[in-house]
């Protein structure tokens, strides 16, 4: 083999192994960027599962937050419908409440309208009774064609409660018989029979004169009572 030959093997051997080292060199390089990128990819992924650790741990404060919030509310909201059923009820018996009381206001009212009108009916016979009396006008002393004596007229309307008729009986009775011994009954009986009527100014003047004509009386005694509720004091 000539030197020249030779020679070209030996740079052909060479230019293989600076090929190899070249190739060895660069792989290690590769190898060493590759960890490091891994080794960065790998922070990152650790940070991001702290991450995601920390967020999954603050929603479940927000859920659980949100869970007893819901609860405070439907607990709210349970009262605040109580509170209203409990105030459409008072309404409602508030409002049938005012309902009967207006109702009876009314029959309050017609009961006295007719009570007023009773009175001046009466008032207005009793006045033309004293009128016929004081004139001599009547029918001899006898109430209405009434064939008994007034005074036990009188006692049959007193009964009855026909206050007014009672009234118009004993004092036929009283025109007809002054002196008679039912005289002092009837004249306390007119009173009871005004007062009954409602009215006292009128029945005060009997009982008066009860207690004046006859004071012992069991009529005087009674008047003397009754005068007490009138609030006079004998």
């Amino acid at each position: 083999m000539s030197s020249a030959k030779a020679f070209s093997k030996i740079l052909a051997v060479l230019g293989v192994v600076l090929a190899i080292g070249q190739t060895g060199c660069l792989q290690t390089r590769s190898t060493m960027k590759e960890a490091e990128e891994k080794q960065v990819l790998r922070k990152q992924v650790t940070s991001l599962q702290q991450n995601t650790a920390d967020s999954s741990a603050r929603f479940g404060e927000i859920d659980e937050d949100l869970r007893k919030s819901a609860g405070r509310i439907e607990t709210l909201d349970a009262r605040v419908t109580q509170i209203k059923e409990r105030a459409e009820k008072n309404d409602f018996a508030l409002e049938a409440k005012i309902k009967e009381q207006d109702a009876k206001f009314q029959a309050f009212r017609e009961e006295i309208t007719k009570l007023q009108t009773e009175v001046a009916e009466v008032k207005a016979a009793n006045q033309a009774l004293q009128t016929a009396l004081a004139s001599g006008a009547g029918s001899g002393g006898k109430t209405g064609g009434d064939s008994k004596n007034p005074f036990e007229t009188g006692e049959l309307r007193f009964e009855q409660k026909n206050w007014r008729e009672a009234i118009f009986a004993y004092e036929d009775y009283r025109k007809t018989y002054p002196k008679g011994k039912s005289f002092g009954a009837a004249t306390y009986k007119i009173g009871v029979c005004f007062q009954e009527l409602g009215m006292n100014d009128d029945a005060k003047p009997f009982y008066d004169e009860v207690i004046a004509k006859f004071p012992k009386s069991k009529e005087a005694d009674r008047a003397r009572a009754r005068l007490k509720t009138l609030g006079k004091k004998r």
